[in-house]
């Protein structure tokens, strides 16, 4: 503000409404560079929309066609995760030729002095924000990640508590609540990821290692909750080698205890036992296999033993692999660590963000088409507010909000919350006309504003309202005499701006809770199928799928359908996390397959072959249930080749073709059993949850 009024600005409103949105951004990247592209979005914005009024405003067909293409464009690469690195300038780019062609087109003989005039006012905006962000109480995306990831890290430990208190009581316990809290964490994560990777530079530069940190959390989770599975291989060993399983239980506890402590800056995390406690858990089993007493079990609860020893190495392996990606996290002073590998995806198009580019056009040609031909009240706030608020549904779904889901409501909602504002205005604007008691109204104003949504991850539907709201208080500038028409005319603007925004947003491709839960999950199963076919690119594929599953499950939680009720939300909720820890075993078989012993190849790779195809089967009929929202249907039968895989691994046994064989051997086909016996178990559950669930009463376009 101070900045505008000494180069007299006619409209500050803009450097203000610049402040808003950027402030957004919490953390400090390089700043420099960010400052670069920010003004080099600014004034290509300015240009284009000088180009665009100077040339075609007389030529509709020409004007209209070229603002919506760059503004659909603008906003895929502002939205586009992670391939657009500097996605605020795009973001800037949009928005300054939405405002300089809105002013252009009323007068387009003055279309320099407004695009010099709106670039002048939104560099200011961009160079506060930059200045106080960098300058006061600065906070970096690389030190919030790691309190993030420890706090989760926290919760994991807390369900593994709860496993190793159930097997010593035998109490049941409700870990629901604690795992629905883990789930909250973990897409705070994700959200992290994409906040930090769109501000810094430096947090882009190694977005592969946070990826790699988000992967191993989820798989130790994962892991974590498998334990459960295995009651009778727990039982077997707690019997056998019991003094060895307690002691690696508190080794494990002992390293998350270790994972999870503060670390300051430049300190080494210290060592622990756990390598040492799991080799000699080892040496015990091992102990115990050449007495014979492996081969003397029945064949289930010997694959039950083994599955049950693999999820103990999983939470071991996986505890290691945080340990390690850990160390491979930026800290915000020292040097970057070594950047991990990772796969190719800056060539994949995002077809979401496409439709999101095209509605944010779609909104902006309507108000601009609206602005020049009727000139309504308000009209330099209309296509900004119709552009931003129309093209992003996902980011109001993001940050705790239902996407387009009641937006004719809300818009309803909003039009009571701007008589109100109306109202209060014209009842303070008198004193306002002081420029220091407006100053302190808008520093309370955005203080109040931003304590109450610091928590929120994200930006939703009514933070960009109140945007506009303050915007509109500040260009009312009550230092000069202005009518109470002006103010209401103001906030009419804002008004149509929703309403244009809300038509675009909910009729066309809208961004509805369930239809973007139906997205994920669909992909989430054609990425399974990818990994089980074992297609290049394992890595992306496997963090690609950890994103979708947390993905899924916050969708899942956002319907507010009556169709949907608790009872209901808890089956679907159930069952995504019953697909999720499908995906973790799919990707434990994936990774243990092709070490199947050669002696025993020729007779178990038939039948896990067969197990894969029938898996894959299974996956088609869950498609086809969540495209069309039937659930009632046949799914192919795993019992038999089940059965099959059982009796092969008795034969295999009662052969003795392993007795003289290292213990590893043998492990290793029980391991790779008792993972297909795992998928296939759970494939089952999935198939058990699916049956119960209603989709048709809240799978389509219900809840206007």
């Amino acid at each position: 503000m101070f900045t505008t009024q000494v180069l007299r600005l006619q409209h500050a409103n803009w450097a203000v409404l610049t402040v808003l949105i950027l402030m957004l951004a919490k953390y400090v990247g390089a700043s420099a560079i960010k400052a670069v592209m920010r003004v080099l979005g600014t004034i290509a914005g300015a240009l284009i929309g000088i180009w665009l009024v100077g040339d075609y405003t007389s030529t509709p067909e020409i004007f209209l066609p070229v603002l919506f293409l760059i503004v659909a464009y603008a906003t895929y690469k502002s939205g586009k995760y992670p391939d657009s690195k500097f996605s605020y300038a795009y973001f800037l780019l949009g928005v300054t030729t939405v405002a300089v062609v809105t002013d252009g087109v009323v007068t387009p003989d003055q279309v320099w002095q407004i695009g010099l005039d709106r670039a002048l006012e939104i560099l200011i905006g961009v160079g506060s924000s930059l200045l106080v962000t960098a300058l006061v109480w600065p906070r970096y995306a690389r030190e919030d990640f790691v309190e993030a990831e420890r706090a989760a890290l926290q919760t994991v430990r807390e369900l593994f508590a709860i496993q190793a208190y159930f097997y010593r009581t035998k109490a049941r316990v409700d870990y629901e609540e604690v795992h629905q809290h883990l789930v909250k964490q973990l897409f705070a994560l994700r959200n992290l990821l994409h906040a930090g990777s769109s501000e810094s530079v430096i947090f882009f530069a190694r977005i592969s290692n946070y990826d790699a940190f988000l992967v191993s959390i989820i798989d130790l989770s994962n892991a974590t909750l498998d334990m459960r599975r295995w009651t009778e291989g727990k039982a077997f060993i707690v019997n056998h080698m019991r003094h060895e399983h307690e002691a690696l239980e508190e080794a494990l506890y002992g390293e998350f205890v270790i994972l999870t402590e503060p670390l300051p800056q430049g300190k080494k995390r210290r060592s622990s036992n756990l390598n040492e406690v799991f080799a000699a858990f080892e040496a015990k089993a091992r102990e115990i296999r050449d007495h014979g007493i492996l081969s003397g079990m029945p064949t289930g609860i010997a694959i039950e033993f083994g599955g049950y020893f693999d999820s103990l190495h999983s939470v071991h392996d996986n505890l290691n692999g945080i340990r390690s990606a850990m160390e491979g996290l930026p800290r915000s002073r020292p040097a970057l660590p070594e950047a991990r590998p990772c796969g190719d995806r800056a060539q994949q198009i995002d077809w979401f963000w496409v439709k999101a580019g095209i509605k944010g056009g779609l909104a902006a040609v309507i108000a601009v088409i609206l602005v020049e031909s009727i000139n309504p009240p308000g009209a330099a706030v209309i296509p900004i507010a119709a552009f931003v608020l129309g093209s992003l549904g996902l980011r109001f779904l993001s940050a705790g909000g239902t996407g387009d889901l009641r937006a004719f409501q809300n818009g309803v909602i909003v039009a009571a919350g701007l008589v109100i504002c109306v109202v209060f205005l014209l009842l303070i604007t008198p004193i306002l006309a002081s420029y220091t008691a407006m100053n302190v109204a808008l520093f309370l104003i955005l203080f109040g504003f931003g304590f109450l949504t610091a928590r929120v991850s994200g930006v939703n539907r009514w933070m960009l309202v109140t945007f506009y709201a303050i915007s509109v208080l500040v260009g009312l500038n009550p230092q000069q005499p202005i009518s109470s028409q002006t103010i209401i005319d103001a906030f009419i603007g804002i008004l149509i701006g929703v309403g244009i925004s809300a038509v675009v947003s909910r009729v066309v491709w809208p961004v509805l809770p369930q239809r973007v839960l139906r997205d994920r999950l669909l992909a989430l199963i054609a990425l399974s199928k990818a990994l089980l076919r074992g297609e290049p690119q394992q890595e992306r594929i496997r963090t690609e799928l950890a994103t979708l599953s947390v993905e899924a499950l916050h969708a899942a939680q956002q319907i507010r359908i009556s169709g949907c009720a608790a009872v209901e939300k808890a089956k679907l909720l159930a069952f995504i996390r019953a697909l999720q820890s499908l995906v973790m075993q799919i990707a434990e078989l994936v990774s243990r397959r092709n070490s199947l012993p050669e002696i025993t190849r020729g007779t178990l790779r038939p039948g896990f072959d067969l197990l894969e195809v029938e898996c894959g089967q299974v996956l088609d009929v869950f498609a086809e249930c969540f495209r069309e929202g039937v659930c009632r249907r046949e799914f192919p039968n795993l019992r038999g080749a089940l059965s099959g895989m059982f009796r092969t691994i008795a034969q295999i046994r009662d052969s003795g073709i392993l007795d003289d064989r290292k213990f590893a051997v043998p492990m290793q086909v029980l391991d790779l059993a008792s993972r297909y016996h795992a998928s296939a178990s759970t494939l089952e559950d999935c198939i058990r949850l699916l049956r119960t669930l209603e989709l048709r009463s809240y799978w389509g376009d219900y809840a206007l």
